[in-house]
Formats: structure tokens, sequence, C-alpha cells
């Protein structure tokens, strides 16, 4: 008799993580048919320092910062045994040097993008053939007219129209104590006409990233360097945009001119160390409340409350509808948590723990419910994404 031939594995996952050495962060990438509950590099696929895992289909792809290439896996269906399917180098782009670029947006196994917004570029790859097909030349970023530590595109996401849009991250000025502008960038790329079109919300002083509650909103949240305005710059508190402003865009990427959200309305914060998630109109964060936590004066020693274990940190849910606040306590034991992926509308996050010993792959099942499918000590996962 002829043998049975084995079978397909009938659902698989790649599993990112990586590991914390003296030497730096080695990252790790495994296809799994079940998430194991600890992190094992053994059983993994090594992929060294300075690298970046991203997933699209049934293909993990990994970013290789020193060598500016990107790699495309494949996946054996039977034994799930990663190889080498593709090569790519962006050493002749505005991407190569950038160690750690934000992810690419997948538009389609045929198209890909990765940006520089800094230097005007757009460029578009094929990770079926693994080409770059065309390299766009649009706006760079408008002038700031001040020095700030960081300015750049965030994260990418895909409109419902096949648009392409990008929040704006900019920190505060890096010395003391003018802010000669104010408003949340956020950049709107089009595929189909190569263009691109930058608007500005005043009634924020900058975004960092969105937040996606049921693919139909995205929600603008404040980075960790709006908690300074107040405490060291020059600015009129009565008119300046609050700190800990939240806008929402439509799932289109037009803004929705009729939310607007203040936290301090809500809640006394003055600091605000981490936003998880918003799930069921809930916005759950990490913050220090003003009877906390006293400035100190000297605007150099401005980040000291970074890491400070000696701060009361507390972390609440809160209704965006009707501003009620109620404990959160799923997240106690983690000192920051960012979505590691979306998988058949099931939010994945990976946290990191308060002393920063261990790493949790976590499951939301609801607002305040959660399930810890796998752990990693001394390390943090990057990604978990659904192959088939």
């Amino acid at each position: 008799e002829e043998p049975t031939p084995p079978n397909k594995v009938e659902s698989a996952f790649i599993y990112g993580y990586r590991s914390f050495t003296p030497q730096g962060s080695v990252y790790y990438i495994q296809a799994v048919e079940e998430i194991p509950e600890v992190a094992d590099p053994s059983e993994a696929v090594e992929l060294g320092l300075n690298s970046r895992i991203y997933s699209f289909g049934e293909h993990p792809y990994t970013w290789n910062g020193g060598a500016s290439t990107i790699t495309k896996w494949d996946v054996d269906s039977i034994t799930l045994e990663l190889s080498v399917g593709g090569l790519l180098s962006f050493a002749t782009t505005s991407i190569a040097g950038k160690g750690n670029p934000f992810p690419p947006l997948f538009l389609s196994e045929t198209r890909a993008f990765f940006t520089n917004l800094a230097e005007g570029q757009v460029i578009e790859w094929n990770p079926g053939t693994m080409e770059i097909t065309t390299e766009y030349a649009v706006d760079p970023l408008p002038d700031l007219g001040m020095d700030v530590r960081v300015y750049t595109e965030a994260f990418k996401y895909l409109s419902s129209d096949g648009k392409i849009i990008m929040p704006i991250l900019f920190t505060t000025p890096t010395t003391c104590c003018d802010i000669p502008t104010r408003g949340a960038r956020l950049a709107v790329f089009d595929p189909g006409t190569g263009s691109i079109d930058y608007q500005i919300d005043d009634r924020l002083f900058a975004g960092e990233a969105f937040l996606r509650q049921d693919g139909e909103f995205l929600y603008n949240i404040p980075p960790i360097d709006n908690s300074y305005i107040f405490p060291y710059y020059d600015v009129d508190t009565e008119t300046f945009p609050s700190p800990f402003g939240i806008a929402r865009f439509n799932s289109d990427g037009t803004l929705d001119t009729n939310f607007y959200f203040d936290l301090s309305e809500a809640i006394p914060i003055t600091f605000s160390q981490n936003i998880f998630f918003i799930n069921d109109d809930k916005i759950a964060i990490n913050y220090v409340a003003t009877e906390d936590y006293e400035w100190p004066e000297a605007f150099e020693e401005r980040t000291a409350i970074l890491g400070n274990a000696d701060v009361n940190f507390q972390s609440v849910l809160i209704d965006i509808n009707t501003r009620e606040v109620t404990p959160f306590e799923a997240f106690q034991n983690y000192r920051g948590a960012f979505l590691a992926n979306i998988i058949d509308g099931t939010n994945y996050y990976s946290t990191t723990s308060v002393d920063r010993t261990f790493s949790d792959l976590v499951r939301q099942d609801g607002p305040s419910e959660f399930t810890v499918l796998s752990t990693i000590a001394t390390g943090q996962f990057q990604l978990i994404g659904k192959l088939w």
C-alpha cells in the first residue's frame, strides 16, 4: 500500500520575540501550531541583533537594520519549518541606515510600502517577487519651527478607501521654555495618485499613534512628552490645548470633528505613562495623579518620573461616553503594553512587567478580561500573526 502522506497543519501562527542579552536584544521567530506557554529560543530561528518582525498572509517578513534588507520567509505547511523565500535590499533608498523603521504597510500580495517622510520619500515594493517597484517623491514633513527630539511618521493604517494614513509623532521642544507651534499632524498618502496630504488638528498639541476600536474608528492619543508641557513650558493653560486630549478619525481617514476627549476631565492626571487600549468605548490608561507627584524644578530633570519605583502609578478604565472611571487591575503587573496584532477581530498584546523581568503575550477577551498565552523571561514579545 502507498504510505499515507502527512497532513498539512490545519492552522499555524508566526510567533516572534526578542531576548535581552548583554550584547543587546536578540530576535527570534518560530512557526507554531499552538502558542507555547513559555517561549523557547532553542526551538526558534535566531535573527540576531537589530531586527524587526512582520507578517502578511502566509509569510513572515523580517527586517535587518544593519544591512537594510528585508527577508521573506516560507513556512512548510507540514513541518512548519522556516526557510528563506526572498531577500530585498533597501540600501539605495532613504530607508537605508534606519535601524528601526516603522513597519511597512502591506496593501496586497503585490504591494507594500515603506516611508521616510522626513526626506519626502515613499517606497513601494512587491512582497511576492521581492522587488522595489516605485519610489515616490512627496512633500516632506512640514517644518515645525522648533527643535524637537523626535519628528516622524508613526505607524501606518489602511483607510476604508485604500489610502495610507500616518499619525505624525513629535515631542516637546528640546530647550526650555517656548512652544512656537501646536496641532497634531496626520499624513494621508494616496497609492493611486502617489500624492500626500498633511492635516492639522489644533485641538491637540501633538499626537503619537492610533488606537483602533472595532475597525471603525482610530483614536489619536497623546505622547508621553505632552505631560511635560504645563510643568515646564511658558503656555497659557487656559487657551493652550490640553496635553491629554484625544482625537478620533473615521475609517476613511477623515477627522471626526464631533469627537474630542480630554483625559483630565475624567481623572486628575499629571503624567500619562501608557494608554493600553480602547475597547468597548473604554480607555485603559496607566497614569500618575496630580496629588501624587511634584515635578522637579529643573527642566533637565523632567524625565526623572520614568522608571521611578517610588511614584504611585495607577491604572483605570474611562468610559469615553459617560466619563465613568473604574479600577483596571488586569494589567497591574505590567508597566507597559502594546498591540502585537489583531487576529480575526481579537486583540493580542505584548506586555512588560513592572520590574521588567518578564513579558507576557495576552489575548483580550473583553475590556477587563485577558488570557495569558505565553511568557518569556528577560525578553519581550514582538508579534503574533496567523499564517493560515
